[in-house]
């Protein structure tokens, strides 16, 4: 079986990435202005962790709040810019009438400037290498989609919706009855049979399997998922993309 060569985070994982280093970026870049320049507003010690930490807290709660951690605005940069000046400015706003808890304003104001352009520009050039080396088609993943045809546009539209990566080359129909070879908005149909040789020569990333009803699985079909489980495939994290109550399983090799 041919290993998939590409890298590819999951979507929890990403976003509790793009959390994490948002916050490094931030820290990082506040301590090259304190080291730099004359700015004393905000220093990383023993002694003042806590503004650190309401610092991370504010930028991850607004963060959230204008969408700065939807992978599908992630992937843009105009989008993801125009967030980034949002949750920047309602979090710089949040800490300045906050000094009970965080650092007392500045006597020079100038500092206050200094402050909210490097919470910008920090988690900008992060972005920016997120959008260039983590978003890119290279790290795409490629997936196929076992299940009916009434579920597929439902289960196009909530990948496409949650994870920009998923690249869904294909679809194989698991109803019993097929009455013809169905063409849906370009994603190509294969046959049942031919499951096992797709994820060969197409270099599959997963299957998830989308089915409302476990019946709908011929004896053909549970053969060769066997076949797939003993030569190598494991499962993962079970995700829940879709509102209705599919059964999605993930495979990987």
């Amino acid at each position: 079986m041919t290993s998939n060569k590409g890298i590819h985070f999951e979507i929890s994982e990403r976003k509790v990435l793009l959390r994490v280093f948002d916050v490094l970026a931030v820290l990082f870049g506040l301590y090259i202005i304190g080291y730099s320049f004359e700015f004393d507003y905000f220093t990383i010690t023993k002694e003042n962790w806590s503004w650190s930490l309401v610092l991370a807290l504010y930028i991850s709660f607004f963060g959230t709040i204008f969408e700065l951690y939807d992978l599908q605005k992630s992937s843009k940069l105009d989008t993801v810019f125009k967030n980034i000046v949002l949750t920047a400015s309602i979090t710089v706003l949040f800490y300045l009438l906050t000094p009970i808890i965080t650092p007392f304003l500045p006597d020079k104001r100038l500092q206050i400037v200094y402050f909210y352009i490097a919470i910008i520009v920090s988690i900008f050039l992060w972005r920016l290498a997120y959008i260039t080396f983590f978003a890119s088609p290279r790290f795409n993943k490629k997936v196929i989609i076992l299940g009916e045809v009434s579920n597929i546009e439902n289960i196009i539209k909530t990948f496409s919706e949650s994870d920009p990566n998923y690249k869904i080359i294909g679809f194989v129909n698991s109803a019993k009855s097929k009455k013809e070879i169905i063409k849906f908005k370009g994603i190509k149909e294969y046959l049942s049979e031919d499951l096992s040789s797709i994820i060969k020569t197409e270099n599959i990333s997963e299957l998830v399997i989308a089915i409302d009803n476990p019946d709908n699985i011929t004896s053909d079909i549970y053969n060769q998922l066997t076949a797939l489980l003993e030569q190598g495939f494991t499962f993962v994290n079970t995700h829940r993309f879709l509102k209705k109550s599919l059964s999605v399983f993930p495979f990987t090799i």
